[in-house]
């Protein structure tokens, strides 16, 4: 899956190290992204002519509320990351938050600004001290946590997603339904309840969303901040009960919130597990008694023993 962000920014210097300083945060993180970028709203609406963007990063002052409306128009899921001063009004701010944009006071550095695109995205462009903390997954694992959630509901579908719709992983059978309409259709639907929590200074919430029909109910929650995870029901097998499903779901979710995904095999996760254990162990008890003796003044070379 490749990103598309459309930074406009009037000052060159700071749109140039923006646009680096994202493409190289990409980089570290093995994500693809493709930027384009431009000097003021007008000439973005210009050079964007018919693309379709995932993100707009634009200040809210010069027209960004603007230029996302009219860029919704053709791409409705796009996200727009609006930057502010500190003496921006009240209404201002308030009519952002109400039509969904995510707003963020101007940044201060490069990080700064990687760190706000990556939240306004739900990727990992910058490093997140909690995450090596947790216990590495392979993409093996994740399937077979959703397998047993499918056992324990009879969900004909279970979809692990990005908040933007991008599968991250699927168990069951789609039958004819369309798997990319499905996911986009449910990200879009938590965008507001997202923004909701953030209006409510308290982003680490848990929502429910369910759709009754007369031929599927879906049942979807996040798992975390930057996944959702969905259950999508054959009414003609089975009838779900919403207190059991929800049960199971806000369950699943934990853990897979829990969960760093990291790619290759088992084998190859525990050894590079081991390796960066052991390579930080040693750094601990000889790291700084190494360097104090070969960088002390004076110091004589050492014979090796």
């Amino acid at each position: 899956m490749r990103y598309s962000i459309l930074i406009v920014e009037g000052d060159a210097v700071r749109r140039h190290a923006w646009e680096e300083s994202i493409l190289r945060a990409a980089k570290a993180h093995d994500i693809a992204v493709v930027v384009m970028t431009a000097r003021s709203a007008s000439a973005a609406q210009l050079q964007a002519g018919h693309r379709h963007f995932h993100l707009l990063v634009a200040s809210l002052s010069d027209g960004g509320a603007g230029l996302a409306g009219r860029l919704r128009t053709r791409t409705p899921h796009l996200r727009a990351l609006l930057f502010h001063p500190s003496e921006a009004s009240v209404e201002d701010l308030r009519d952002a938050r109400w039509l969904g944009y995510m707003l963020a006071s101007d940044p201060e550095s490069t990080d700064a600004l990687v760190d706000a695109v990556g939240r306004a995205l739900g990727l990992p462009l910058a490093d997140d001290p909690d995450s090596q903390g947790r216990p590495p997954a392979t993409l093996r694992d994740v399937q077979m946590l959703l397998d047993v959630l499918r056992w324990q509901t009879k969900a004909q579908l279970i979809l692990y997603t990005d908040y933007i719709g991008n599968t991250i992983a699927h168990r069951g059978d789609p039958a004819n339904l369309d798997l990319g309409a499905v996911t986009s259709l449910i990200a879009g639907s938590f965008v507001n309840s997202f923004e909701l929590g953030r209006a409510l200074r308290d982003p680490n919430t848990r929502y429910l969303n369910l759709v009754e029909g007369d031929h599927f109910d879906v049942y979807a929650t996040n798992a975390g901040n930057h996944r959702l995870l969905a259950l999508v029901f054959d009414k003609e097998f089975v009838t779900p009960k919403l207190g059991y499903v929800w049960l199971q779901l806000k369950r699943s979710a934990g853990q897979l919130s829990q969960m760093r995904i990291v790619e290759g095999s088992v084998g190859d996760v525990i050894s590079a597990e081991l390796t960066a254990s052991l390579n930080t162990e040693f750094d601990r008890l000889f790291g700084n008694n190494l360097l104090g003796v070969q960088d002390a003044p004076g110091a004589s070379p050492q014979r090796p023993v």
